[in-house]
């Protein structure tokens, strides 16, 4: 298996809808303005330094839409795949190039040019021809334990099979054990790629899984919410405790305050949801939850009815835009 570099990648589109493409110093292949995070740096931070040492160009962190994160051999390091999350930001006005970017180009994502790299010639450009995105990366959140009952554990393994037949990809917290362990497991046996975070702590206790497609180690548990949501597309949780819970509604508030537009799912395996659902219930009929976001909540008892779900799923307007009512 190639070692993967991690990036973050930026496109930049004129009124023409020509995106931005740059060559560095001494190479033959033009890529998306980016680079390596630094330590700990997040990828929307590490777009913003990036794109501000390359073009000497300040961009909005705010503005900056997620496209998605794609995989495609590395266009200068032999025998090294790169994993690049790509976000799109408004045009700005660009100047010369700095650092050790050598040229500058504007280009139709449809034009067939040789000196691309294979990220934004095979895949990326592929995608935004293609128009929106589908849903290609869940973030999975579920327990570290197993549960009392066995059907948690073939629940958890029929999921997993289902996502990797799929073909979509798995993100979620890095770990070996517990129901955790077991997504990993048989996503991976069933050729399926599966993407972990997990804070250095977590690593240092051993919990990591040694047989992930990539585990990304960051700094603490708020960075690997944080790098987790950029990752995914859509959130799925499964049965768990307190920190299935703790994750599962902090991307639901999110979606709610308009942080981002991605669909949040429960697989209710045996029921083990409608407690959780009964009180959500409460809250909507007490006027604490607007029924829109009451309804956004995904909510299947099987994993295809569930991924045919998202595949449907339309964001409801932000709790604070003129759109919505609460």
């Amino acid at each position: 298996m190639p070692e993967q570099i991690t990036v973050s990648a930026v496109i930049i589109r004129n009124e023409a809808g020509q995106a931005l493409i740059v060559r560095k110093r001494d190479t033959t292949l033009f890529m998306f303005p980016g680079g390596k995070p630094e330590l700990g740096e997040s990828a929307i931070d590490a777009a913003v330094r990036e794109v501000s040492e390359e073009l000497g160009v300040n961009l909005n962190p705010a503005l900056l839409r997620l496209v998605g994160t794609f995989t495609a051999p590395a266009a200068n390091e032999a025998g090294h795949s790169v994993q690049a999350t790509v976000f799109e930001h408004p045009l700005v006005p660009i100047g010369e190039p700095l650092a050790e970017i050598e040229e500058l180009q504007w280009t139709d994502p449809a034009a067939q040019l040789d000196e691309l790299a294979p990220l934004l010639k095979d895949v990326v450009f592929p995608a935004l021809l293609a128009g929106p995105r589908m849903i290609q990366s869940l973030a999975v959140f579920t327990g570290s334990a197993s549960g009392k009952s066995p059907v948690y554990e073939q629940a958890a393994e029929d999921f997993a099979r289902t996502v990797a037949d799929s073909g979509r990809a798995i993100v979620y917290g890095g770990g070996r054990v517990g129901l955790m362990g077991i997504i990993a497991d048989a996503a991976r046996k069933a050729g399926g790629e599966v993407y972990g975070v997990m804070p250095q702590v977590l690593v240092d206790g051993e919990l990591a899984h040694p047989g992930l497609t990539s585990l990304e180690v960051v700094a603490d548990m708020h960075a690997r919410k944080h790098r987790m949501s950029e990752l995914a597309d859509g959130f799925v949780a499964l049965p768990g405790g307190a920190g299935t819970l703790e994750e599962l509604f902090e991307v639901w508030t999110w979606q709610q305050l308009g942080i981002h537009a991605k669909p949040v799912a429960l697989l209710d395996v045996d029921g083990f949801w409608q407690p959780l659902l009964s009180m959500l219930d409460h809250m909507t009929n007490q006027g604490f939850l607007a029924p829109q976001f009451r309804d956004s909540l995904v909510v299947a008892s099987e994993p295809q009815a569930l991924l045919d779900a998202l595949s449907s799923w339309q964001a409801p307007a932000a709790k604070w835009s003129a759109g919505s009512k609460n």
